[in-house]
């Protein structure tokens, strides 16, 4: 039941905002407003006001603002001026922004508000290293240590570890980490030389480079449908022991043999309720972005809760630099989202992972289990998705309307009905594929398939 809630309250508040979005600049423009609708279908409640009717409709999957159009009816002569086909070609192109923009102004917002409220911080306390032998010097850091400057620039949370590293590694590649440890009075400095590291990677990240604020445990929290885990029927919460007799003490054990056996058979001893399995299964090869192949079984790792808590503290940014802390929340979902989408078009990452209504719902009930802020924060991350959705150039969404009203901007001529036509079929075509795609992913993960 939660689940439900959960989920209409998360498209119904997205839908609004998304829309209101549109009927904003519309009637800023002096659309005229036939129908605000949220859902789709019968409707179910309606009311009328000055300006337009509003409606709540029986499928809760999206909304619409229905304009005035003499493309779908006839338009009365003393009402053609307000008919949003009449319409410059430049106002088309901001009404159709305005929905994308709506949900990333709200999800700004929604940080802006959080960051005054209070966000958990990660102090910069490391727990886990993965050494690569790119960096000779990695193993010499202290496990639960605190890092305490980077090149003399005090360090005072893992964010501001990770900017610092970013801009002194831009510098210079020699860079000295200072950290202290609750065992020893004074601080210790590992220099490390990242010069092999950098010319295998063009961004340098304290991830990237093998060095974490979390530790992950050995306990499967995500398994990829149809992936080698999941069709030799490992579950999530399984807790892994051995994989080919070699015992597993982290999750850098689990990844380190899966990633060296590509195509190869891998068994599994697990502890599934405090019962032993065995489990077998082959593992896929994939290509890094290292261009090493590499072995591949659809499994994540289950991230220490407690000793996360335990290294976070609650920050309350002013109303000054509470935008900054927005922005830059807003800018990594962003590039998250367009990296995620960029690599399921690569091949990188299966498709399996792009989730529909039953996501949605089952993501908004967990929120909603953690409570409010963590619901708002799920919001946030639901509409900036929503946004690059819409914006990506396929006809019948938003950023395909946006690119044929900038081509109208710059040729000066409107595109044909019927080349419109063939376009808006090829792009619904496109949608209910990618829809299609998200249901068969949410079937199959409902029934463990």
């Amino acid at each position: 039941m939660l689940s439900i809630i959960g989920f209409l309250l998360t498209i119904g508040i997205l839908v609004v905002v998304h829309e209101f979005g549109h009927y904003v600049v519309a009637r800023i423009f002096k659309v005229k407003i036939i129908c605000f609708s949220i859902g789709f279908g019968p409707k179910l409640l309606k009311w009328k006001s000055k300006h337009n009717e509003w409606c709540i409709s029986a499928i809760p999957l999206g909304g619409y603002v229905q304009m005035l159009d003499e493309q779908d009816n006839v338009v009365p002569s003393e009402l053609k001026a307000q008919a949003y086909n009449n319409k410059p070609p430049y106002q088309k192109l901001l009404i159709a922004f305005a929905g994308p923009f709506f949900n990333i102004l709200f999800a700004f917002l929604a940080y802006y508000v959080m960051g005054i409220y209070g966000v958990y911080t990660l102090k910069p306390v490391i727990q886990t290293i993965t050494p690569t032998p790119l960096v000779q010097n990695l193993n010499q850091i202290p496990l639960n240590s605190t890092i305490v400057s980077i090149n003399n620039n005090s360090v005072t949370s893992w964010s501001s570890a990770n900017k610092i590293f970013y801009n002194q590694v831009e510098q210079n590649p020699i860079v000295n980490i200072t950290v202290k440890t609750s065992s020893t009075v004074k601080d210790k400095i590992i220099q490390l030389d990242l010069k092999k590291y950098l010319d295998n990677n063009e961004t340098p990240d304290l991830g990237d480079l093998g060095v974490y604020p979390f530790k992950y445990l050995p306990i499967i929290s995500y398994v990829e449908p149809q992936s080698p885990a999941a069709k030799a029927g490992l579950l999530e919460q399984d807790k892994i022991v051995k994989i080919n007799q070699n015992n597993v003490k982290s999750w850098f054990d689990i990844a380190q043999i899966i990633r060296a056996a590509p195509s190869d058979k891998l068994n599994f001893e697990i502890n599934r309720g405090n019962n032993l399995k065995h489990i077998s299964l082959i593992a896929d090869s994939s290509t890094d972005d290292n261009g090493q192949i590499i072995g591949k079984v659809g499994i994540m790792p289950t991230l220490d809760a407690e000793l996360l808590m335990q290294n976070s503290y609650i920050k309350n940014y002013s109303v000054f630099s509470s935008f900054n802390y927005a922005y830059s929340s807003c800018l990594n979902l962003i590039q998250t989202n367009l990296t995620m989408l960029s690599y399921m078009v690569q091949g990188k990452l299966s498709w399996h992972n792009l989730g529909g209504p039953i996501s949605v719902a089952k993501a908004s009930q967990a929120a909603l289990h953690q409570g409010v802020k963590a619901f708002i924060d799920l919001l946030a991350l639901i509409s900036l998705s929503l946004a690059i959705m819409n914006l990506l150039p396929i006809p019948v969404l938003d950023g395909g309307h946006i690119v044929i009203y900038t081509i109208e901007c710059i040729t000066g001529k409107k595109l044909s009905s019927a080349s419109q036509q063939i376009l808006f079929k090829i792009g619904l075509i496109a949608v209910l594929a990618i829809s299609g795609i998200a249901l068969y992913n949410d079937f199959i993960k409902l029934f463990n398939l």
